[in-house]
């Protein structure tokens, strides 16, 4: 990282003797100066607060403190305990991944391709798999409910970390007491791991994604499924991220347990297998998943075609709303502008509510989700109108240990 200029300390310590110390996380003088505001703006609420509760606060010594805590790496969101995701405010807390704008992007563009969708259910079912601070199930819902009224939503957030269910549902409490929050449908939190296989024996630990909505009584099948799961690999995760992002967030929601025999790549890809085949099993018409960059969304988006249920798959940029040209590449469209961040697929009645065709020809749907299923139990899968193939990083023997099976005959 290059020293900061010594005049540059010296024009910040004239304008405020709390704003060199913000220049080495900050890197400009307008950001340090937008970040000592915004800290002092915290004190001065957190004072406020205090005062109305007959208690005296030292507002120097509290921000003196933050200015420390920020200059040593701390995330901002995490001092001021809150950070914009779209249009909300969502609580943030260490322990809990800090939500994203290239997530809310992806979130809102989805939303707007609902907002006049055709043959929507009166219920939608959306299910957020790592859900972290719920982040998503709440803007799907305040998007949605601001542009239709004929919609009722059930929402459902997953996630392993306790931490991350008790702040999801804080979050859903304090939206849940303003003033434009509408009282509609469900939006829930439940615990679970989903790579755990259903199928296996469970005799401890957090339940499989299966036992957990039987064991919530939830429903079975749900219309969208939507996940930002930890993606990025070893390698990448010392490589890639900034310095404050590996000291204060939690790496459970960067970078995918370790498992024997895998290479790196295999790794930072782990969780898409499962989330397809999730979302084959609840019968999804509409799956987002984030990714890390071009390379991983094109691995997804062909795992996705292989797995032989959707109509089509496309590539969202971080601004997939943005009004450009389409690119191809490997025959999938990548939509938008800036880096590749997110693979959509749809199915079935997901087409049109997203006004998309259908660019992968398809058998009956019943019969193709059957198909699909099967091939699953067998531990391979298969492309729509061929033979058993998996990439060597989607292999099912390489990731869970499955032995060989003969090519399945169609």
């Amino acid at each position: 990282m290059p020293r900061i200029p010594t005049a540059l300390v010296r024009k910040a310590h004239a304008i405020d003797a709390f704003l060199p110390a913000l220049l080495a996380p900050c890197r400009d003088m307008h950001a340090a100066q937008n970040e000592l505001r915004w800290l002092r703006e915290h004190v001065d609420k957190v004072a406020k607060a205090r005062r109305a509760r007959g208690d005296v606060l030292a507002k120097g010594a509290l921000l003196q403190k933050l200015v420390k805590q920020r200059a040593s790496g701390k995330p901002l969101q995490y001092l001021l305990g809150t950070e914009y995701f779209g249009n909300l405010v969502i609580g943030c807390r260490p322990g809990v991944l800090i939500p994203r704008a290239d997530t809310a992007a992806s979130i809102t563009h989805l939303v707007g391709l609902l907002r006049n969708a055709q043959s929507i259910p009166p219920e939608l079912r959306i299910l957020d798999l790592c859900t972290g601070t719920g982040c998503i199930p709440l803007l799907v819902q305040h998007e949605l409910y601001s542009a239709r009224k004929d919609v009722d939503l059930r929402v459902l957030g997953v996630d392993i970390s306790s931490k991350a269910l008790k702040l999801s549902n804080d979050n859903l409490q304090r939206l849940r007491k303003g003033r434009n929050y509408v009282d509609r449908g469900k939006v829930q939190f439940i615990k679970a791991d989903v790579l755990i296989d259903p199928f296996t024996d469970q005799m401890e630990g957090s339940m499989s994604l299966k036992a957990a909505l039987n064991y919530k009584s939830q429903p079975p099948f749900w219309d969208i499924l939507i996940s930002n799961p930890p993606y990025i690999s070893p390698s990448a995760y010392w490589k890639t991220t900034a310095r404050s992002v590996r000291g204060f967030e939690p790496k459970l929601a960067l970078v995918p347990p370790p498992t024997a025999k895998k290479n790196d790549t295999e790794q930072g890809d782990m969780f898409y297998p499962r989330l397809l085949e999730i979302a084959r099993d609840v019968e999804a018409k509409v799956v987002l998943l984030e990714v890390a960059d071009v390379e991983q969304a094109l691995r997804v988006a062909q795992h996705a075609r292989h797995l032989g249920i959707f109509d089509g798959v496309e590539i969202w940029r971080e601004q997939p709303d943005a009004s450009t040209e389409d690119a191809i590449e490997d025959d999938f469209a990548i939509v938008g502008n800036g880096n590749a961040r997110s693979v959509l697929c749809w199915r079935g009645a997901g087409t049109l509510w997203l006004g998309k065709s259908a660019t992968i020809p398809q058998e009956d749907d019943a019969q193709c989700l059957f198909r699909a299923s099967e091939c699953h139990f067998y531990g391979g899968a298969v492309r729509p109108g061929g033979s058993s193939h998996l990439d060597a990083q989607f292999d099912r023997k390489a990731f869970f240990g499955f032995p060989e099976t003969p090519t399945l005959k169609r």
